[in-house]
Parts: structure tokens; C-alpha cells; sequence
């Protein structure tokens, strides 16, 4: 770590020394600084090894590197919860679960117990893969009646900088279906919803709170509660946790900073005969190109736009107001690198691009359809085309 801050150090004087701009080498700088905190392992704020930042009570994972490996896709398990795989649990009202909230949080400290004792299998069925999840010990009682429990394989986070320039203007403006994602920000304004499979999350910064807040059970400015997302009815989660300010806004914002300064890929070859078949299918109508504050392409194949993908991708979990069958469109940069960590969709069940498109149902319905029709070449061409980065 002191290389690469040695590194950046450098990059700093030469950008003074040759009146590069400024700006660019404290992004740099704040960057390097991130990249540190993203790959941190958190521990207990009771161990030595702590600056008063603290792992828990209840917690997924011990650093955001663990499941975003170098900023990339989590890797899809086979058969148990690892890093990169976390499960869900709420209602179809958009509520969380009254005792386990909105994530069953699988490990603990020493002397807790974790939310449960959690599995899964691949169910296949025609050659197709549904998670079938189990609970062999729920630590804090049984889930409400009408909650809901699945998979949520984490996404990769390449191009964070180019989705984040895309004005909500251009996002709302499109013609081709979809509904924007209204939510309460922080600051009590109306945003467009940008982040999360189902884009519930409008600001960078709130996200990465969210994160710390259910993955790890550290506290944020926007998060303040030191047990995390223990619920009322977890007394000893709440007991153990020591009430600070973990994790500051200067902190957060350098994740963020890493975020930005992560690579995005490059276009597609979109003077391809596979981008012809895609476009024609009408695939790019919802997987669109869009275009940023200045006006320039960005060929993340996303509308950033809610979709109701029908029953085979509904997992009975709404949030806020976003429907249990909603997901906004996920990005298409990156195809090869996702499926080489196991799979597609928000839970990794698709373990090819055709596997993923049959998934497409209620909107992606008729883009299906005219796939299937395709011959064996041609759906050849179109796996070409967007496996092309």
C-alpha cells in the first residue's frame, strides 16, 4: 500500500511541476486513498486493530473487495452464501421484514448469533436454473408470513462515473417504455432512483452507506445507527454495538472516488452484424445508448428505466415503491467477465446470454419471442456482439 500512495505522490508533484490541472491529480489522490478503504478488512471496533470504525454486530462481509473483487461482479456459488451473494427478505408492499429487515445478515461476532444458518441449491428444470434457498436455523424467530426471501448476486461496478453523468432529463425522456424510479433523497428533494437492481438508491454517496450499513453493520452520517440493520426485536445485536459515527463523510466520499476512477469498457462493435440483429430484435430499445452531460455517448446499453420483467424474475420483494417484478435494465458492458464469475440476472441463474434472454418476460416478452426465431447463426452473432468486452 505505501508503493502505491508513493505512486500517487508522484503523479501529484509531476501534475504541479508540468501545471497539469489540479483537480485531476487530488482525484487521483482521493482515488488511491479509496481503493485502500474498498479492500480494508473491517473488524470488531473492540479489537486493537481498530481506528473506531467497527465490524457488526451482524455482518455479511469483511470488506467491499470481497464481493465487488477489483470492482467486478461477486462470483456466483454453487451451492452455499459466499462472498458476492447476499440474500434478500421483504414484502410485496415495499416494506422490509419486522425482525430480519431488508437482508439476512449470515455472520456475526463472537458471541452473537447471525441472522441464520443459510444454503442453497440450483434447482434445474429443462435445462433452466432456479436458487432454491433454505434456512436450517433462523437465529431471531420465524419471517413474517407474507415475506419473501432471494438471491442478490453483487454487480459489477465498472462505468460508476458514465451511468452517474447521464442527466435525469435524457433518462426521462425516452420513448420506448420503462418508468423512471422516483425516490426521497437525503435531503428531502424527489431524484431519479440510479442504483441498485432496482434503482431505488438516487445519490453514489447513499448507496455506499446502504452498503455499510447491511453488509458490514457500520455506521454512516446517513446511517447513524453503530448495530446496523439490527431490528428492535434483535436486543443483543443493538446492545453490542458501540453508538459512533464509524465511517465519516470524508471516507465515504474517497470509496466514491474510487468508484468514479474505475475503467469503463469500450463500445461494442456496433458496425456488426450481431449489433444489427440486437437492435432489430428491439433489444436496444431498453438496452439504449444514452448520452451524458456533454453530450457524448455512453454505450453502457442501459436505460437506467424500470421494467416489469413478469413472473419468472419476480421474487415476491418489492421495494419502496418499485414492484416485486420490476428491475431496471442492467448495463451490458462487461458481459464476458460476469459469466466467467457465473452467471447473469440479479441472482447469477443465467449461465449464458441465450439462458438469460428466455428469463425475459412482461416487457422483454417480445424481444424474447423474436429471438427464439433467430437460427442457431444468428443468436450466435448476437452473443458475439455483446460479448465484445
Amino acid at each position: 500500500m505505501a508503493s502505491r500512495f508513493f505512486v500517487v505522490a508522484v503523479v501529484l508533484i509531476s501534475a504541479v511541476a508540468s501545471a497539469a490541472p489540479i483537480d485531476h491529480a487530488k482525484r487521483e489522490f482521493d482515488a488511491a486513498g479509496g481503493w485502500a478503504l474498498f479492500k480494508r478488512t473491517w473488524v470488531s471496533a473492540r479489537s486493537s486493530q481498530t481506528d473506531g470504525a467497527g465490524l457488526g454486530p451482524l455482518f455479511d462481509a469483511r470488506s467491499c473487495n470481497a464481493c465487488h473483487a477489483g470492482g467486478g461482479a461477486g462470483r456466483v456459488a454453487e451451492d452455499a452464501i459466499g462472498s458476492g451473494m447476499t440474500i434478500r427478505v421483504g414484502r410485496n408492499d415495499g416494506t422490509p421484514d419486522p425482525v430480519y429487515g431488508s437482508q439476512i445478515q449470515t455472520q456475526a461476532l463472537p458471541g452473537l448469533e447471525p441472522e441464520a444458518d443459510a444454503a442453497f441449491q440450483w434447482n434445474m428444470d429443462g435445462g433452466i436454473r432456479t436458487a432454491r434457498l433454505t434456512f436450517e436455523k433462523l437465529h431471531y424467530g420465524a419471517l413474517a408470513p407474507e415475506s419473501r426471501t432471494g438471491l442478490r448476486r453483487a454487480p459489477s461496478l465498472f462505468g460508476t462515473a458514465l451511468l452517474e453523468d447521464v442527466p435525469e432529463s435524457v433518462i426521462v425522456s425516452q420513448t420506448h417504455g420503462g418508468r423512471p424510479s422516483w425516490v426521497v433523497a437525503a435531503d428531502g428533494t424527489r431524484k431519479l432512483g440510479r442504483w441498485g437492481w432496482k434503482a431505488t438508491t438516487p445519490e453514489l454517496a447513499s448507496q455506499i452507506e446502504i452498503a455499510f450499513q447491511r453488509d458490514f453493520g457500520i455506521s454512516t452520517p446517513g446511517h447513524p445507527q453503530a448495530y446496523g440493520e439490527c431490528t428492535a426485536a434483535e436486543k443483543a445485536c443493538r446492545a453490542a454495538a458501540i453508538d459512533v459515527i464509524e465511517v465519516p463523510d470524508a471516507s465515504r466520499d474517497v470509496i466514491a472516488a474510487y468508484l468514479r476512477f474505475l475503467r469503463h469498457p469500450p463500445p461494442k462493435n456496433e458496425s456488426s452484424a450481431g449489433f444489427a440483429l440486437f437492435r432489430n430484435l428491439g433489444c436496444a430499445d431498453c438496452h439504449a445508448t444514452l448520452t451524458d452531460s456533454k453530450g457524448r455517448l455512453v454505450h453502457a446499453y442501459t436505460d437506467m428505466l424500470l421494467h416489469d420483467m413478469g413472473p419468472g424474475l419476480d421474487d415476491g420483494i418489492a421495494e419502496g415503491g418499485v414492484r416485486s417484478s420490476e428491475w431496471r435494465t442492467a448495463p451490458l458492458w462487461d458481459v464476458a467477465a460476469n459469466l466467467s464469475q457465473g452467471g447473469l440476472l440479479h441472482d447469477g441463474r443465467a449461465r449464458s446470454i441465450a439462458e438469460a434472454v428466455r428469463w425475459h418476460d412482461g416487457e422483454g416478452a417480445k424481444a424474447r419471442a423474436a429471438f427464439d426465431k433467430l437460427s442457431p447463426a444468428e443468436q450466435m452473432k448476437v452473443e458475439g456482439f455483446l460479448l465484445d468486452n
